[in-house]
């Protein structure tokens, strides 16, 4: 099959080549191989709901494909998605029962301390709130719907999902060296934040940097208020970021984290002249904003449930805006997200191309300077903690 005749998901050398030690088979993300030898085993092990989804190998294929590409497999597929609605739903449950119990504490700690006027200004009802919607809400509803899907799931339906599951599979193989740095670079910094205590000295307080410190837009990004906003920007930004990198290549990554860590601050300085600011949430608002101009104005390179999904972050981005205004900053989030969406349509030019962008030698410099800008303000920010 020619290079350009589909996208790279697509390819029949997408997936590698199956393993040759069994006719059946399942392998992980994590490589890990389950060999079967007939092709109920296989069914049976889909249908029980173990292992995460990845690919698998039958005799009929020569590489490692989707499960959802094998006919045979709808029915243990429609098993194991049942199960896994189950289970969606009884964690929804239990976090239903903790945070909501959690929730109603922080509510009776903030009317009995401080009266009906600290309910506006409690962060812990805020967080509280939040947890909720992660840790209840969320996986109880994942569970309702997939409990609705199912009934309508036929083998038919199932055809019909190949594209994702190829492309999901496809870029959940694919290396992101850019990506795992930033991240490390991330972590770093909040260890070194962790053992100074140093969001006074590096974070994005507004009037130490209308003084003069210019520098705080940037080392600010760095630090994290806690453990959980930590949690949460790296669970995102590995995604996105991945993504970013994967599809419109790692100098596209690097310019559009860079420019955006700018334009969320820009954003809330101006918004927000006072307080302080912290977290690399404006620069991953910035990936999101950009992967959605970038895939739709290239749209035969993701299938379209994949991109769409993108529009599921931008409602869970605002519905956590609004539960937690009181200690979010929502002028960076948008102003992360504009910026990125502006390079976008800035750099990208509208495409009906199958193949990714190729990296010009202008990308790579600018992408070059980027990266060890980027890695100069994360250095930057724990001198200053360290010495301070």
């Amino acid at each position: 099959m020619s290079d350009h005749a589909s996208p790279a998901w697509a390819r029949e050398d997408a997936f590698p080549l199956k393993p040759q030690e069994s006719d059946y088979g399942f392998r992980d993300q994590r490589g890990k191989l389950t060999p079967f030898d007939t092709l109920k085993e296989l069914k049976d092990y889909l249908s029980a709901g173990k292992g995460k989804l990845a690919w698998v190998w039958v005799p009929e294929h020569d590489r490692l494909v989707a499960p959802e590409e094998i006919p045979d497999l709808a029915v243990a597929l429609k098993k194991r998605r049942a199960l896994l609605a189950l289970d969606d739903s009884e964690a929804g449950r239990k976090g239903l029962l903790i945070f909501g119990l959690a929730l109603l504490y922080f509510t009776y700690r903030a009317l009995t301390t401080g009266g009906w006027d600290a309910l506006g200004s409690s962060q812990n009802i805020g967080i509280g709130a939040i947890l909720l919607l992660l840790f209840g809400v969320k996986p109880w509803w994942d569970g309702y719907r997939g409990q609705r899907e199912i009934k309508e799931t036929t083998p038919e339906s199932i055809v019909q999902e190949i594209p994702e599951a190829r492309f999901e599979l496809w870029l959940g193989s694919q290396t992101s060296r850019l990506t795992t740095l930033l991240c490390g670079l991330i972590i770093v910094v909040y260890l070194v934040q962790f053992l100074t205590k140093g969001i006074a000295e590096a974070g994005l307080v507004k009037k130490a940097y209308a003084a003069g410190e210019w520098w705080r837009l940037y080392t600010g990004s760095f630090l994290h208020g806690n453990i959980l906003h930590l949690g949460m920007n790296l669970s995102a930004l590995w995604y996105l970021g991945r993504r970013t990198e994967i599809l419109a290549r790692w100098p596209h990554l690097i310019n559009v984290f860079l420019l955006s860590i700018f334009g969320s601050g820009w954003a809330t300085i101006t918004c927000i002249p006072a307080g302080t600011s912290v977290g690399v949430s404006g620069a991953v608002c910035g990936l999101l904003g950009f992967l959605l101009v970038f895939e739709t104005l290239h749209r035969p390179l993701v299938p379209s449930p994949a991109r769409k999904r993108l529009l599921g972050l931008v409602a869970s981005l605002v519905v956590i805006g609004l539960f937690g205004y009181r200690f979010i900053d929502n002028a960076a989030h948008l102003g992360g997200l504009i910026t990125g969406a502006i390079y976008a349509v800035i750099v990208f030019p509208k495409s009906a191309s199958l193949s990714r962008p190729h990296i010009l030698k202008q990308d790579r410099i600018l992408g070059g300077i980027a990266l060890a800008l980027v890695i100069l303000f994360a250095l930057a920010a724990i001198r200053i903690m360290l010495t301070s």
